[in-house]
């Protein structure tokens, strides 16, 4: 749906607050460690009335009984959500460690099935992955579509299906459909009747003002402003109720996981640039939420960067 904001928000750009109902890929090596995207991906599915085309990267590695439970999840999420589904898998096998052919294989690939998102595992890997870059990172890198990464800081953790709260934590003045977008999706399903959905505008202090007084200054103040204003238009355009807050902090990683903690956040969603070719995937702030958050962090990284 297209929308075109009023002039008093001084937001008058075109924006798409939705998915299309084109596909969405859901790359998979067939791993126990897998359930959280697969899930993630058909709640988005039927947000959207989206197909999602399951794609595996046939390795030497493969585990034939791993694959059926992994095939069984799928149809029980496909028959849950009703979801239409296909499974797609690479005629001849790539090694392993060909991390740079298993990642352009899943690019090309959402790109052949006109893909509008790539759902994917993320975790926290070995040397080796973590030296040369995780494929997950590679694939976010070399989409033309908008990439999902569902990050998984720690072993065994997983998505409640009954969440009570999800949090967009909004870092600087970067605020973006992208993540209210599947923020909503997660509220959409019949089998998550409420959920508070907590939009967090994150603001960094520095040492010397206490934390006491932040909520009197003029800063605190004008950021308070203009974030309820935005509030407003993705309250109105996604037809969903989100609770704004400001967040003061003085270390983001620390703060906004000790708050998701608190609040009994069920999952994170946020927004990250679309990386180049070289240097960091994220922010040294957005690693530090993922990484030290207590629950399954979704990171969008959109093909195009719209900022309201």
């Amino acid at each position: 749906m297209n929308r075109r904001i009023s002039k008093p928000t001084q937001l008058n750009d075109k924006i798409e607050w939705g998915w299309s109902n084109s596909p969405i890929l859901l790359p998979l090596a067939y791993e126990h460690r897998e359930w959280n995207s697969i899930y993630s991906s058909f709640i988005t599915a039927e947000y959207s009335g989206s197909k999602v085309i399951a794609f595996h990267v046939k390795t030497e590695v493969d585990d034939k009984s791993i694959k059926e439970r992994a095939l069984k999840s799928i149809d029980d999420f496909a028959s849950c959500f009703n979801v239409n589904y296909e499974i797609k898998e690479t005629q001849d096998l790539v090694p392993s460690k060909d991390i740079a052919k298993i990642s352009d294989s899943i690019a090309s690939t959402a790109k052949d099935y006109e893909c509008q998102a790539i759902v994917m595992s993320a975790y926290k890997e070995g040397f080796f992955r973590k030296f040369f870059g995780r494929i997950s990172d590679r694939v976010a890198r070399k989409a033309d579509c908008d990439v999902v990464l569902v990050e998984t800081p720690r072993a065994g953790m997983s998505i409640p299906k009954q969440m009570k709260k999800i949090m967009v934590p909004i870092l600087k003045d970067r605020f973006s459909p992208a993540p209210l977008i599947l923020a909503a999706a997660f509220t959409s399903s019949a089998s998550i009747p409420y959920c508070e959905l907590i939009v967090a505008r994150i603001v960094n202090m520095p040492l010397t003002t206490s934390m006491d007084a932040i909520e009197s200054t003029k800063f605190f103040r004008r950021v308070e402003g203009a974030f309820s204003q935005k509030i407003a238009v993705a309250i109105s355009s996604l037809g969903r109720l989100f609770s704004p807050r400001l967040l003061a902090v003085r270390d983001v990683g620390v703060d906004v996981a000790e708050y998701a903690k608190e609040t009994e956040v069920g999952i994170i969603v946020m927004e990250s640039n679309k990386p180049g070719r070289l240097g960091p995937m994220m922010t040294k702030e957005e690693y530090a939420i993922v990484e030290r958050a207590p629950c399954i962090t979704l990171v969008v990284f959109p093909a195009k960067r719209v900022v309201l």
